[in-house]
């Protein structure tokens, strides 16, 4: 058996080398990442050229950009199967959805974010950052001292493509100011660059809150809402720099708002995201009954309207679309729910929709709206989706003092949803 498959691997080497490496490249450039770990050994040749670093890079920009859709279950200890306690779907680019047999999440986990292939999950006493494409995972000490009233979405996660540096981020609450039912504050930000081994204290020019309406990472820069009260609308974005580590402060879309709004006092509910590689605001009417610091996803009853960010130094946004929706609730998860001129909603009896945007102007209608597949006993108002590409990123580059691991099939082959 040994002998054949080294007849084999020589065969193949010997007839790779009639075709020019520019070929041999370019094609493997195209193939996903499952298929490039295995070709990895056909020869030293393939097995440089795709763990180059440059290789890497290019594959990842080349690849597809999918939405994965993320819901923790209710109850764990009613789930006979410790395993399927989330549930992880993948939509591709022809917006089909397929479930992910996940065998890397273990019970307490819980995503919160996704950057480049890497996905970062939220644990008890540690956090993990996993590779699915390769199966390989490292789990990392949250900062000292950090376990009470400590949530998921106090973390976020995002990748400067100068630098090449991944870099979590933790908003680190003010225990002082906490008090249940009410939103949280913080004026420190702790930033662990992977590799590093450690968490640093980065001041914040100002005391912020509203990062759980989403936070996302767009071209080497996180973004998050902030309360300003020197503001028409009582909001304002807050950016914050991957590579130097500064923060800069964007006002809001010119919304027809004339009188001065305070925070306790708003007419518009507002969502950031991110739209074709741009930062993008979503407003919605102010529903009442849903307070502003509740990790809720937006409800788009009535209508929507969706800014995005053109010029961060001159503060200029421009209109992308503006939403009707039929009065039936529908709530679109945080922070990615508009992909490929489409926007994924979701109802309140766990139906996963998706309309089209083919337009600036769009009327949401029943009858136009594709069902992708039915959730089932989740918390559909909080449903997490992020972009998700391949990436053959080796986690050992950034492991430092933390251990890498590689399973032999992190992921089952996924299956179909119907």
């Amino acid at each position: 058996m040994i002998a054949m498959v080294s007849e084999e691997h020589i065969v193949a080497c010997s007839t790779a080398t009639r075709i020019p490496l520019d070929v041999i490249k370019e094609i493997l450039l195209r193939l996903p990442v499952g298929p490039l770990l295995r070709l990895r050994r056909v020869c030293r040749q393939w097995r440089d050229m795709i763990s180059d670093p440059h290789f890497i890079k290019e594959h990842a920009y080349r690849g597809p950009k999918h939405l994965l859709l993320y819901l923790h279950k209710l109850h764990i200890s009613a789930i006979p199967n410790p395993k399927t306690v989330s549930y992880t779907t993948i939509i591709d680019d022809k917006w089909s959805p397929s479930t992910w047999v996940t065998s890397h999440m273990d019970p307490d986990d819980h995503l919160f974010a996704s950057c480049n292939g890497l996905l970062c999950f939220y644990k008890k006493f540690t956090l993990k950052v996993v590779n699915p494409a390769t199966g390989q995972w490292l789990h990392l000490s949250k900062p000292d001292g950090i376990l009470l009233h400590d949530f998921h979405y106090l973390y976020s996660f995002g990748f400067h493509p100068t630098t090449g540096e991944y870099k979590l981020m933790h908003f680190l609450r003010e225990p002082q100011c906490y008090k249940s039912g009410q939103p949280f504050r913080f004026d420190t930000i702790q930033v662990y660059t992977l590799g590093d081994g450690k968490w640093r204290n980065i001041q914040a020019p100002r005391t912020c809150c509203m990062v759980h309406l989403g936070v996302v990472n767009v071209d080497g820069a996180m973004y998050w809402l902030i309360e300003d009260e020197g503001t028409n609308y009582g909001m304002a974005v807050m950016s914050f720099d991957l590579k130097e580590e500064t923060f800069t402060t964007i006002q809001l879309p010119p919304l027809e708002v004339k009188e001065t709004v305070s925070c306790a006092n708003p007419r518009n509910a507002y969502y950031i995201t991110e739209i074709d590689e741009k930062v993008c605001i979503v407003t919605i009417p102010y529903q009442r009954h849903v307070p502003r610091w509740r990790c809720y996803n937006a409800e788009l009853s009535g209508g929507a309207d969706v800014w995005a960010l053109e010029s961060q130094v001159e503060h200029r946004w421009f209109l992308k679309y503006s939403i009707q929706s039929p009065w039936l609730p529908r709530y679109g998860a945080q922070p990615c729910f508009i992909h490929r001129e489409k926007i994924l909603l979701q109802d309140c009896e766990g139906n996963v929709w998706y309309h089209d945007l083919r337009s600036k102007n769009v009327h949401i209608e029943q009858r136009k709206e594709v069902k992708l597949l039915h959730l089932g006993p989740h918390r559909f108002y909080e449903t997490q989706s992020y972009f998700y590409k391949e990436t053959l990123v080796p986690l050992s580059l950034y492991a430092g003092a933390a251990t890498v691991r590689t399973s032999p099939w992190l992921l089952a082959p996924a299956v179909a949803s119907h």
